[in-house]
């Protein structure tokens, strides 16, 4: 199992990556330029990749101050799957709104945790 939610971990490294980028790049229309489409298929990427790891997390048992830590991962995993689900719904993703969702405390959260949990928690 911690192989499969890895191999999530990877997909949503890739896709915030992307993020990152084009947040950079400025665009104010999301079909500017060859990449400017798949800011969608990142989005969704990283929002397929979260509730997958959500959903495996379920069946495993950490036990102890693990479960408080995972409680509080997962209240972080509903806000961040809601964010992309937000930008997914939006008629353009610019630069900006990515950006800004880049930039908020509770992505930011979400991101650290998983991390702790590849290197901690995980076997």
């Amino acid at each position: 199992m911690s192989e499969s939610i890895r191999a999530h971990i990877d997909r949503i490294e890739e896709a915030y990556e992307f993020m990152l980028a084009y947040a950079a790049q400025g665009r104010g229309d999301e079909g500017a330029g060859p990449d400017g489409a798949q800011i969608r298929t990142f989005l969704a990427q990283l929002d397929a990749a979260a509730a997958a790891i959500a959903e495996e997390l379920d069946a495993v048992p950490l036990g102890g101050e693990a479960e408080a830590f995972l409680d509080s991962f997962k209240a972080d995993t509903a806000i961040m799957t809601s964010v992309l689900r937000t930008m997914l719904a939006r008629g353009q993703i610019t630069s900006e709104v990515v950006d800004n969702a880049n930039g908020l405390i509770a992505v930011r959260a979400y991101l650290t945790g998983l991390f702790f949990l590849d290197k901690v928690l995980l076997p």
